[in-house]
């Protein structure tokens, strides 16, 4: 039994507690593809495979070090999945794979819950183990849904300014405002107001778990997001349905993960920048860096398969002068370039929620503008494409 020191009290026996949890050996697989990884816009499948070839080689994979706040936060959001989690079992809607404490068995029944454990009897010992989802011996990626209720899947997460800082960074400065003496303040309460879809990476998130749902033989057509806000406890839905037009650039790239592991040649650089994130504290980052091979591509250009070549030459319009822009046949190769655009998530407003909407840490072009040029006019038709960014 944990003695409690005077000096720290039972915070400081807490806080003691949780950093011997985080250091405990853990069940997490290191060796494949989580789709919470995969679901983020800064997923870098080359520090995938890094990281999964140096499990398979039996070399160390430093865990990472989180401050006592942030394992506080992680203890929040585990209780808030057991609290929705322990409602839906009392009803008798949750749905999963169950594991006995007791005699220290898992797997001990599947589908609602079981009552006493059909091993050892114990009534206490059972608890959830969730929805287990997983295609590793064929395309390496695995993991766990919270929760299956009927013919849907649940997710639980708790929004607070961290996750809208990287879910959706324009909502959140569109909510912080600046105080006289210099200070930025959020309202969360006015940003709350003004989440009206799920986010980005939800969206990825909900279309790999319906994916893999499938391959196992799961009747779930949709996943179903619970939000709630830590300020308040504030509580809404969003439900999400599979589709192509997300999934398979998610799928391609992880499939570059599985061919490298094969020939040795790591997936192409995701990115190019040391000194910024998600770079900076990789930790392959200096091996990454030192291949020759290595060639920074654009997300887009990465998944739709494109050689660099293809990339450049797709790019290129003809330009006349002398008078005024127009088609004289069908633009098939600017059709093919806004079909890729959408299968890389542009979304417009009054699109279906299963429909990934833009990535808004980046911009994208506007329109083309095309004038009439008068003859002698050594000017050649200018291209106005002024950036712009579209919110959640």
């Amino acid at each position: 039994m944990m003695a409690v020191k005077r000096e720290g009290g039972a915070l400081g026996a807490i806080k003691e507690h949780w950093i011997k949890q985080a250091d405990a050996p853990s069940d997490r697989r290191m060796d494949i593809i989580h789709p919470s990884e995969m679901s983020h816009d800064d997923w870098c499948p080359r520090a995938t495979y890094y990281r999964i070839r140096d499990v398979r080689a039996g070399k160390k994979i430093d865990r990472e070090k989180f401050s006592v706040g942030l394992l506080a936060i992680f203890e929040e959001g585990h209780d808030k999945h057991a609290k929705y989690q322990n409602v839906l079992k009392e009803i008798g809607l949750l749905k999963g794979t169950w594991h006995c404490d007791e005699c220290e068995k898992r797997n001990v029944a599947w589908g609602h819950y079981p009552g006493p454990c059909p091993h050892c009897g114990s009534i206490t010992g059972v608890r959830y183990g969730e929805v287990p989802l997983s295609d590793v011996n064929n395309s390496l990626i695995g993991g766990h849904a919270d929760g299956w209720v009927e013919k849907r899947l649940i997710e639980v997460k708790t929004i607070g300014e961290g996750t809208v800082r990287i879910s959706s960074p324009t909502l959140l400065r569109q909510h912080t405002h600046e105080t006289r003496s210099g200070k930025k303040l959020v309202d969360m309460n006015a940003l709350w107001r003004d989440i009206k879809r799920p986010f980005r990476p939800h969206i990825k998130q909900a279309n790999i778990y319906l994916w893999l749902a499938a391959l196992r033989g799961i009747a779930a057509d949709e996943m179903e997001f619970i939000y709630e806000l830590k300020a308040n406890q504030q509580t809404r839905n969003f439900f999400i349905k599979k589709t192509d037009l997300v999934l398979k650039p998610i799928l391609a790239k992880a499939e570059t993960v599985r061919v490298a592991l094969t020939t040795g040649e790591p997936p192409s650089r995701e990115f190019d920048n040391p000194n910024k994130n998600p770079c900076k504290n990789c930790a392959w980052l200096k091996e990454c860096h030192e291949e020759n091979s290595a060639e920074p591509e654009s997300n887009n250009s990465t998944i739709r398969g494109e050689s660099r070549e293809e990339s450049r030459s797709g790019a290129r319009r003809n330009v006349r002068t002398g008078r005024s822009l127009r088609r004289s046949e069908p633009d098939t190769e600017r059709s093919d370039r806004n079909r890729r655009e959408r299968a890389h998530g542009a979304l417009r407003r009054d699109d279906r929620v299963g429909e990934l909407p833009r990535d808004e840490t980046r911009t994208r072009s506007g329109g083309r503008k095309v004038r009439r040029i008068s003859p002698g006019d050594s000017q050649s038709s200018g291209r106005n494409r002024p950036g712009n960014e579209e919110c959640d």
